[in-house]
């Protein structure tokens, strides 16, 4: 078989099943996101905004691309990152929102990236959508990115820089060797660049994975089910995250915010004894991270983020015997601490 004829054929799927007419896939769901901002033109001087209320790679690919971060606070009920004013100065400025625990971003022209790793989401009206292939996410190769987008010309500059800067067709994950080995083909490297592809045996996992699709997805909003029953009555104990009407959550994880955050160990020390997996805490917020701090400046004080990150309370939701096992032993624990 000829040599990156599965990633290109994962690639022609992805796109079909996200509604995209151009996907390129890369090695990460991190790198995808820096390459499609150096695909922008985004580096040195440019402002980015982004939520402080999601895993850390989100600002690592800004800062990798040379970009400068700006934080903005989150909405207090969906957790999302707040969505501006149509006509402010902040909606003509490029961003990269985050679609959190699967919960889809509304998404808008100006958007640079929609970081939606954490769902299987159609492309929305951002320039680039960004998902994740991460062992934990729906789709799962055990590590990997899908970086897609509907404009040819960032499609190509995209392909070009996760391709070690070679000048690329816009459907072509590999360069033939028979024109690396022409005398004539004097210009390999078009720019300095990163190493991003996505290898054959990955991408066959990953076909393997979107004929599944479907049951993944169903197995997560069961789960999600379950859990939803559990904490059902208990909204003096624990908030779950919002979905306005007319939005759509994947639920990569089922997830609420403590009403009072003292109550987090106790609550998961109590799952865990009565025979169910301890949950996971949220992420730190990233400018409290060392490695963040000097990016606070502009910020303000993201106080709703700060708020509720030690309130969340994170639960898997790809298993469905997992799910129903610790749904029955949260239920339990919720009743004891209202005792």
């Amino acid at each position: 078989m000829k040599h990156g004829a599965d990633v290109a054929a994962f690639e022609r799927a992805f796109a079909d099943r996200v509604g995209a007419r151009y996907a390129i896939a890369m090695s990460n769901g991190t790198v995808t996101m820096e390459v499609a901002l150096r695909a922008l033109h985004v580096g040195a001087g440019e402002l980015v905004k982004t939520t402080p209320l999601t895993m850390a790679a989100t600002s690592i690919a800004i800062l990798n691309a040379g970009a400068a971060i700006q934080y903005i606070d989150v909405d207090i009920l969906t957790w999302l990152m707040k969505l501006p004013p149509e006509k402010s100065l902040y909606a003509t400025h490029g961003s990269v929102p985050v679609s959190l625990f699967g919960l889809h971003y509304p998404t808008r022209p100006y958007h640079w990236i929609d970081d939606a790793a954490q769902t299987l989401r159609p492309h929305g009206q951002g320039l680039f959508t960004s998902y994740s292939l991460q062992r934990s996410k729906i789709l799962n190769t055990g590590e990997g990115g899908v970086l897609v987008t509907n404009d040819e010309a960032l499609a190509m500059r995209a392909r070009s820089i996760g391709s070690l800067g070679y000048s690329m067709r816009v459907d072509q994950p590999r360069i033939d060797p028979a024109v690396l080995k022409s005398p004539t083909y004097a210009r390999h490297h078009q720019r300095v660049s990163l190493n991003a592809r996505m290898n054959d045996l990955t991408a066959r996992e990953g076909l393997r994975q979107l004929a599944q699709a479907e049951a993944l997805m169903a197995i997560r909003q069961e789960c999600a089910a379950l859990y939803r029953t559990a904490f059902a009555d208990f909204e003096d104990i624990a908030i779950p995250q919002h979905v306005p009407d007319g939005w759509t959550h994947d639920y990569w994880a089922y997830a609420v915010a403590l009403v009072n955050p003292q109550q987090w160990e106790t609550l998961a020390t109590a799952i865990s004894t009565h025979g169910g997996e301890r949950p996971y805490a949220a992420w730190r917020l990233t400018f409290d991270e060392p490695a963040f701090k000097y990016q606070m400046a502009g910020s303000g004080t993201c106080s709703n983020a700060r708020f509720l990150q030690p309130r969340l309370m994170v639960f898997q939701t790809n298993s469905l015997g997992s799910a129903a096992v610790n749904a029955k032993a949260v239920r339990t624990a919720l009743h004891e601490l209202r005792r």
